[in-house]
């Protein structure tokens, strides 16, 4: 066990300077310019550069001889994310949006062409929900799958209707093609979904995706609750709460704004012709 007293490695700790060094940078650099900004003598940054590219973490070119991060950092930064439990990452997240709003919070990702729960923390409400952990439901009737579909192009939209149908769950759902494209071009340009009593009746949910490093929407988070209490007035006052939420969340999965958009494979809803 490390002792608290223990000398930290201090060419472990150079080597990672370069490697931030040259991952924050706008493009390649030689030797003279990274060893004077970071203030290191070039011997020293040569040792370790060369280790570095030996390992597969820098690379230097050919023709130019400056260096830039290697094909292993990515091999590294993608393994990390893919060993994240978005729902582990998101508990707490859930708890405090629970605990602030006094309604049901779940968390859902898309499970071919459906929403399945995979958290959920009960509000404060008299009655609880009947969800469940492990349940799925229909995309196009919940605010979790309209925010998670309306991410995708809109040819997957089509596919999505071909291949499962709008049919109806109440009164409330929308089962007319073009009105359901028009309610996620509103999604799409809101950045939030509202289910509007059209998966069960008597309950409203508001959704927004959580992203992930490459831009991709992994998951969503959705505040739900009895009409008595989820108005369309208070929808709109927590729809600024959810989307800091599931931006925080994002941000911990590694996601920033500009991440470049990434479209999902065609095989989403693979029963379509």
């Amino acid at each position: 066990m490390k002792q608290s007293d223990e000398p930290l490695n201090h060419s472990v700790k150079r080597a990672i300077r370069i490697l931030e060094y040259l991952a924050t940078v706008d493009g390649p650099r030689d030797l003279a310019v990274i060893s004077r900004e970071l203030g290191m003598n070039k011997s020293t940054v040569y040792r370790f550069l060369s280790t570095l590219e030996e390992e597969g973490y820098v690379h230097q070119d050919a023709l130019s001889n400056q260096y830039s991060l290697g094909s292993k950092v990515t091999w590294l930064a993608a393994n990390f994310l893919a060993k994240i439990d978005v729902r582990s990452l998101a508990r707490p997240f859930l708890e405090e949006l629970a605990r602030v709003t006094g309604e049901t919070v779940h968390v859902g990702i898309l499970d071919q062409d459906e929403v399945i729960y995979i958290d959920k923390i009960d509000g404060n409400q008299a009655v609880h929900m009947a969800s469940q952990v492990g349940a799925h439901v229909p995309v196009h009737t919940t605010a979790m799958g309209k925010v998670l579909l309306s991410g995708r192009p809109e040819t997957y939209w089509q596919r999505y209707v071909d291949a499962v149908g709008l049919y109806p769950r109440t009164p409330f759902t929308i089962v007319e093609q073009e009105g359901f494209f028009a309610e996620l071009r509103r999604v799409r340009a809101n950045g939030y979904a509202i289910d509007n009593l059209e998966n069960e009746e008597g309950i409203r949910c508001l959704a927004a995706a959580i992203f992930e490093a490459g831009g991709e929407a992994r998951a969503a988070i959705s505040i739900s609750g009895w009409t008595l209490s989820m108005t369309p007035e208070r929808t709109d006052d927590l729809a600024p709460v959810l989307l800091k939420t599931a931006a925080s969340i994002s941000q911990r999965l590694g996601f920033s704004p500009a991440s470049p958009p990434v479209t999902p494979a065609p095989e989403l809803f693979p029963r379509a012709s």
